[in-house]
């Protein structure tokens, strides 16, 4: 019983206290890593629109382009895709672009 209370105890507890920080880390790590990728995911977005803008018309059919394309290289980005983020990305975009354009 002794050996219990003075090595197997400190040793239990220890790992209690340790499990909540690695649960942290990985959730640290995982964002890090989602925040890396954003920068590829936005460069991929006007690249995607500078195609769009040559092969399409109408505006809903050039975001609707972007944003299948997108959505298709979620897994090569290894970035979830949130679909409204990238929709207010791409009509951020376009309506810079229109107020540089007019000015």
């Amino acid at each position: 019983m002794e050996v219990w209370t003075t090595i197997i105890l400190p040793i239990f507890s220890g790992l209690v206290a340790a499990i909540p920080l690695v649960i942290k880390l990985i959730e640290y790590v995982q964002k890090a890593r989602k925040e890396k990728n954003w920068g590829a995911v936005v460069q991929l977005v006007l690249k995607l629109m500078a195609e769009a803008e040559q092969n399409y018309t109408n505006g809903e059919d050039k975001k609707a382009y972007v944003m299948s394309s997108i959505k298709a290289m979620e897994h090569t980005l290894q970035y979830d895709i949130d679909e409204k983020a990238i929709g207010e990305l791409i009509d951020a975009i376009v309506l810079t672009t229109k107020k540089v354009n007019t000015k």
